[in-house]
Parts: structure tokens; sequence; C-alpha cells
């Protein structure tokens, strides 16, 4: 079954069960869209390698999540927008069809972990008709959303591709908004991030999520009060006593009275920072930041200004400043980067440098757009978009050049370049791209898919043999460049995950043989790695735009994005 629905209305929406239709205003159509922006006959709808595959036949443009595109794989989940009319894609294997009674948030709620009831601390789903799920917390991060990368996949319209991140931290669980377009509530309250305890409620769209935790540090406790130990008097001279006394007012200060008064100014500050009054709160903090606070105090106060970081960089943002909200948030993680409080903050200037970058491929700026994509981190929620993007990028410069070439003129050059093995390079002059100029107007060629396929396997087999002798680097070569074509394949993500882990792993063992390195050593390197994640001139993806851009000598042009 093949559904579309109306993103502003659920209730509207249009089904077939037919594998090949034709989608338009025109009453001829299988799917009929009234809509003036849209074309008689919009677009074809085919199934192909068991996955529906939408084509433009009209005038019109259609977007997928946000991409105009001329054709493409669609996935359950994804958004369209046909004409000023944007729709969700709800897919439904054959014999498994849910009947209509069904409520549409209990028949699409996915997850990709076991679901069986466990102790320990644990999230509670329950839907608006009143089912509920319960799903154990036993990754570090668990991402709720709409998207097939989601752990904990929701499909509504009115939750986020990306909605939310239930994260472990040292100190306990915390739940962070990382949608711009869709709130989130805990406890009735809209929040960014916020400390999770047991029996919180967290509110969603039309799902209702409680966290449930057996551990003692996930039970809210009333703040504690300082206790002093009472001082004996003494007994003796005046001259003792009166030392005594001193000494002992002086023990006072330090340990009773300077903590409460530091811990009375961090108080002050979180009251400010509820209230939005987010200056004096930050004076405040790098003021005490410069004083002598026990390691308790000086990590409650970076987790304070890390806090209202985040709500300044947020309302920035909001108004549509999202390139004054990356500055802001680079120059905060420039002074204090390293330490775990900032986590969320790298995770946001990730998210911020993927939208500017879709704003600015959108604009057809491919070069900075490339810029901010390709700076995002590898372990980043949005590293798997921003190679996508790259990808595309990548590979509609080269289909470009082809636009006045026939089938066969574009199938012969493909067999040439594939003859030659010249497989992915060089820039338009692979076979890769020229089979997918071909799939673009014919998009069941039985050649090229096959081509493309043995292109594949290929990859696959040197990578699986490279990774089984232990060669990480050669192996993670051949898995990234299978990656580039088939991007989706989960037990390549796993081997290339796998292979970075242990190139990280060796490099850290030649720099530390002896396992020990001096601490100004260690941090030296610290900020050696922030100034690099901090620059956007494509340090994270620095082996695929190499890879994928490359440009055969004298043969470099000055229009090239890239």
């Amino acid at each position: 079954m093949f559904k579309l629905i109306q993103k502003t209305k659920p209730e509207q929406y249009y089904e077939t069960k037919k594998e090949n239709f034709l989608v338009g205003k025109s009453k001829q159509c299988e799917i009929v869209i009234v809509d003036p922006h849209i074309s008689d006959v919009q677009a074809k709808v085919g199934t192909k390698n068991n996955q529906y595959f939408i084509k433009n036949l009209g005038q019109k443009p259609i977007s997928v999540n946000g991409h105009e595109t001329g054709g493409q794989f669609l996935n359950n989940g994804d958004e369209i927008a046909l004409g000023k009319t944007k729709f969700l894609i709800e897919l439904s294997k054959k014999g498994h069809q849910p009947s209509k009674e069904t409520p549409m948030e209990a028949k699409t709620m996915v997850l990709d972990s076991p679901t069986e009831e466990t102790l320990g601390p644990r999230l509670v789903c329950t839907t608006s008709s009143g089912k509920s799920r319960i799903i154990p917390l036993k990754m570090q991060k668990l991402i709720i959303g709409r998207s097939n990368e989601a752990t904990l996949k929701l499909i509504h319209p009115s939750i986020s591709r990306k909605h939310c991140v239930i994260e472990k931290h040292k100190y306990g669980y915390i739940a962070r908004n990382i949608s711009t377009t869709n709130p989130l509530y805990l406890n009735d309250q809209n929040i960014t991030e916020k400390r999770l305890f047991s029996g919180d409620q967290l509110r969603l769209g039309t799902f209702s999520i409680t966290f449930i935790s057996d551990e003692k540090s996930d039970t809210r406790q009333a703040t504690q009060k300082i206790i002093t130990k009472k001082v004996r008097s003494t007994r003796g001279v005046w001259l003792a006593a009166m030392l005594i006394i001193i000494f002992s007012g002086y023990l006072l200060y330090v340990h009773a009275y300077t903590p409460w008064q530091v811990q009375q100014k961090l108080d002050t500050v979180a009251g400010q920072i509820e209230m939005g009054d987010y200056q004096p709160a930050k004076d405040t903090l790098m003021y005490l930041l410069h004083t002598n606070l026990s390691p308790e105090n000086t990590q409650a106060a970076k987790d304070l200004l890390a806090q209202i970081t985040l709500a300044i960089t947020q309302d920035k943002a909001q108004n549509g400043n999202i390139d004054k909200a990356k500055k802001y948030l680079k120059a905060y993680l420039a002074e204090h980067g390293s330490g775990k409080e900032a986590e969320p903050l790298w995770d946001r200037l990730d998210y911020y440098r993927l939208t500017l970058g879709e704003h600015l491929e959108s604009s057809n700026e491919y070069q900075t757009a490339l810029r901010e994509y390709s700076a995002i981190r590898e372990n980043s929620l949005y590293f798997e978009e921003a190679q996508k993007a790259i990808r595309r990028i990548w590979l509609a410069y080269q289909q470009k050049n082809r636009q006045q070439q026939t089938v066969a003129q574009m199938l012969k050059e493909a067999e040439t370049h594939f003859l030659a093995r010249r497989y992915l390079t060089p820039v338009n002059k692979n076979a890769y791209a020229a089979y997918q100029a071909v799939l673009a107007l014919k998009p069941d060629h039985a050649r090229a898919l096959q081509r493309i396929e043995q292109i594949k396997t290929f990859y696959r087999e040197h990578g699986e043999g490279y990774f089984a002798k232990g060669n990480w680097s050669k192996a993670l070569s051949y898995f990234e460049r299978y990656s580039i074509i088939d991007p989706e394949s989960p037990d390549i993500k796993e081997k290339i995950s796998t292979c970075r882990q242990k190139l990280v792993a060796a490099r850290k063992q030649d720099r530390n043989p002896g396992g020990t390195v001096a601490a100004n050593k260690k941090q030296n390197e610290k900020r050696e790695e922030i100034q690099r994640l901090l620059e956007e001139s494509g340090t994270e993806s620095s082996r695929i735009m190499k890879f994928l851009f490359e440009e055969q000598e004298g043969e470099k042009k000055s229009d090239t994005p890239w």
C-alpha cells in the first residue's frame, strides 16, 4: 500500500495498492491532487528492486525532504512537496496491511532495539490511543523521530525527522530537543535540554514518554544543606585558645561560608536562566570560573554556561540568524569545547552547518555548501546526511554535462570507463556517473543496474578481504567507496565504524607507546583537535572530498564547485 498523508491535515490522504501509477491533477491519474500549482501529470511512481521510485514528469518541481529532485527512491516517512502541498509517505508491506481502525501512531511506531521489559533505566512510550511500549535505555544515545536513522521511530506529522535525543551522562540521563520546528515538553514545560529524573514525563507531538529508573541517582532529591562540624572547645593557655579560634574561623570561612556563597550565586544564576536573563547570568559565571572553585562547583558553573550558550544560539537561530548562531557557538567552543558539557553544543554546531549547507546548495553556492557539509564531525548525528549531500553535489555536477547526450551515447561512455576500471573517478569521466545518467532517463535499464551492482561487488569484496587481514586503512578505503554508491547499507556502515575505531586506537598507541603522556602535551593535543573541528575547510570529510572531487593534472576548471 502506498499512501500520501497531507501534512497539515492528516485525516486527508490518498492511497493505492498499485505498484506503478501516475500522480497529478488530471482525472486520468491514479492519485488525483487538486492543486493548481502541479502539472496534469506531475509524476510517475513505480517499484524497482522492491522499493518505490518517483520520477518527475511535469514542468513543476518536486521536493523530497526539502530537496528538489528529478527522480529518486522513496522511503517510509519521507516528506514530499507537490506544488504548494506537503505530504508524508507511508508504505505498508503486502500481507501486513493494518486495518483502517488502527490509529496511525500505533501502527507506525518502529523500534530498532529489542522491546522486552527489563529492569533499569527505561522509557515508556504511550500513544494518544493508550497503547504503550517499553524501551530499555541500553545505549549511550537514543534518537527519537520520523527518520529511518532514529532508534525510536514515531511517524506522525507532529514529529520531526530527528526530534530529540535521550543521552546518558556520568551524572544521569538528559533529554535534548534537536528539532528547530517542533517543541519538546518536560512535565508540560517547553525545554531545550534538561536532566531526567524517574517519573518525568516527556511530550512530543501526540506521544507521551515517561522516564523510569530504579537507580538512586535518578531519584529527584531536595537540595542538600551544608553541614559543618562543631569545633570542640579547647582548654589551655589563652594564646592557644586564640590561635585555635582564629584557625577554626579560617577553616569555617574557607570550607563552609565560601562554598555556601558560591552555591548561592549558582542558584541565582539558575534562576536568571529560567527567566531568560542570560547576560547577567553569563557575567557571574565568567567571574566565578576565574576564582578558586572546587571541582564540583567548577563543573556546575560550566554546565550552566553551556545552557546559556545553547539558549542564546537557539534564540538567534529562531530569529533567522543561523550564521550568527554558528559564529557564537564557535566562539564558545574555542574556549570551552573540551568538556563533557560542551557535547550538546558540538551537535548543535553540526546542525547549523548542515542547515546552512542546505540553504547554500539550494542557492547553487556549491563551493560554500561543500565547506559546511565537509566540516561536520564523523561522530555527529548529522554526518550521514552531510555525506549524502556531498555525494549529491558531486553526482549532479557530472550530470549537467550529459544533458544533450542520448542513452546510447551515455551507455557507450559508461562501458568504456567500466572496462578501464574508472568506476568513480575522475570527475566527469567515470562509469558510475554515466550509468546513473542512463538510469535518470530509464530507471529500469537492465545493463546500467547490472554494472552498478558489479561495481558495488568489487568494492565490497576487496574491502572485506582487507578487513579479514586487519588492514584497516585499505579496508576503509574500499568500504567508503562502496558507501558512495549505497550509503544505506547497515553492514558496511558498521564495518566503516570498526575500521575508524581501529585506526584511531592505533594512532593513540603510536603517540603514547609507554602508556603515559605529560598533562601539558595532552592539553595541547586537545586544543589542536578543537581548532581543527572549528575549521570549515573539509577537515572531517577530507578523504571523501579528496577522492570524489579530485581533478586530473591539467584539467582543473575555474567553474568547478570544489
